[in-house]
């Protein structure tokens, strides 16, 4: 082989090194990048020279190559962060950001909202997802838009309720002998407390948002026969007629009676209601007229008509154990102000507001490819799609093989220091190493010039 290929062959040493010396320089320049994936290079060797047939075929390599550079998927580290909109993905996929008609991918989760109200990353691509409407997430991929307005206030149709009432306690006629009409002064609030088998409030919320806690008075008539007498404040309530309060503060006024039997088992038997405004249109002052004989839905267990045929999350047992309230709850709610958002693990936005309601008002989606490799570095912590991965699948995180995500979380770079500095000796000497052939080869070709 003719000196001057060892030239070209040491020069091919020089060159891939410093190739990999490059590498690692960015890995290290990047150890403190957010979702930073390490790179790495594949050399190869040149094609051999062929130098002799004699005894057959003998072929001397020509050096080396840079076969193609890749960057290394591991997951990096979790790390926490203060800021609530900050995302990492704990296992397969990326983030799908778009800027202007292209769409990007990345594992940097350093988002924040626009003056629009999009999130967006640190570069202000658009970070996509699905949007809510009315609490439920809409199947149009598309830019995450966060709804800062106002969450309107709802008034109250359904009131849950899971308790144990003590079949042990003895039989009354206190609440049964007092009229509920909020004139009757002998027929308090307090006093309907003070007289019932057992009792528990309610706060619920008329057409306007305005809340108001209903007393829910227990009386035992008989053995397995309960009354509940459903109560609100009669300074609240106004005639639905003339549209005046003809009632007195803090006297009792009846909306609904529940007429509960129970089965020897403590089950709920039969369960019959009658609605105040079936007979009498009433409603809170200012608010939407009751007159439909049907203005909440109790679940109890069962439905008004107690054939057992409801599904509601409502239970009520009567056991020979202190009556206890173990769950109450209702779906109405005053206006609320968005106060802060938060990241669940499947990639849900939900808006926490000042009115203590929770809403979902959007979904990030999760992009997996079928490889990762052929993914092209495009700066900003970005790659771009080739060919080789083709298009990616879109879902929700924890699906289909992609990761979970989570909020307030950043995912720290997978570069690993030590890794690093064990390659970058092995690079440098490798550069050394070439640079000795250079001068061994430099100096053969000066003797062969002074041999003339």
């Amino acid at each position: 082989m003719p000196l001057f290929q060892n030239l070209r062959t040491a020069s091919s040493g020089l060159s891939v090194s410093g190739t990999a010396m490059q590498i690692i320089g960015d890995n290290i320049a990047n150890v403190n990048t957010v979702g930073f994936k390490r790179g790495r290079a594949n050399f190869a060797d040149m094609f051999p020279s062929e130098v002799s047939h004699v005894h057959g075929p003998i072929a001397v390599g020509t050096g080396a190559v840079t076969g193609k550079t890749y960057d290394e998927f591991s997951q990096g580290a979790m790390q926490i962060s203060n800021n609530n909109l900050h995302m990492a993905i704990n296992g397969n996929g990326f983030f799908s950001v778009r800027d202007g008609n292209e769409v990007h991918y990345t594992r940097n989760g350093e988002f924040s909202l626009d003056k629009q109200g999009h999130l967006v990353s640190p570069m202000g691509l658009y970070l996509q997802g699905y949007n809510a409407e009315d609490d439920e997430t809409q199947p149009q991929l598309g830019d995450i838009k966060i709804d800062m307005s106002q969450l309107d206030s709802k008034a109250t149709s359904e009131i849950t309720l899971q308790m144990n009432i003590n079949s042990g306690a003895a039989p009354a006629t206190d609440l049964s002998g007092l009229t509920f009409d909020g004139s009757t002064t002998a027929s308090t609030l307090s006093n309907v407390v003070d007289l019932a088998t057992f009792s528990t409030s309610v706060a619920v919320f008329d057409s306007l948002g305005d809340k108001h806690d209903l007393v829910m008075a227990f009386e035992k008539n008989s053995t397995n026969n309960w009354t509940c007498y459903v109560l609100a404040d009669g300074g609240e309530i106004e005639d639905a007629s003339t549209q005046t309060g003809t009632k007195a503060s803090g006297n009792a006024f009846q909306i609904a009676q529940i007429d509960l039997t129970f089965d020897n088992d403590g089950s709920i038997n039969t369960m019959n209601t009658t609605y105040t405004s079936s007979t009498t249109a009433w409603n809170f002052v200012g608010a939407d007229v009751f007159n439909t004989g049907n203005e909440y839905a109790f679940n109890f267990g069962q439905d008004a008509d107690g054939d057992g045929t409801a599904d509601n999350n409502g239970k009520i047992m009567q056991l020979s154990s202190a009556s206890t309230v173990t769950g109450l709850d209702q779906d109405g709610r005053s206006v609320g102000f968005l106060a802060s958002l938060m990241i669940e693990t499947d990639g849900t936005v939900v808006g926490r507001y000042d009115n203590g309601s929770d809403a979902e008002l959007g979904k990030v989606a999760i992009a997996t490819f079928s490889t990762t490799a052929g993914l092209q570095r495009m700066g900003s912590n970005v790659f771009r799609a080739t060919n080789v991965p083709g298009a990616p699948s879109y879902g929700k995180a924890g699906e289909g093989g992609r990761g979970d995500v989570f909020g307030s979380s950043l995912e720290a770079s997978n570069v690993d220091i030590e890794d690093e500095f064990v390659d970058m000796i092995t690079a440098q000497r490798s550069y050394q190493a070439s640079s000795r052939v250079m001068s061994a080869t430099n100096e053969f070709l000066r003797e062969l010039i002074n041999l003339v």
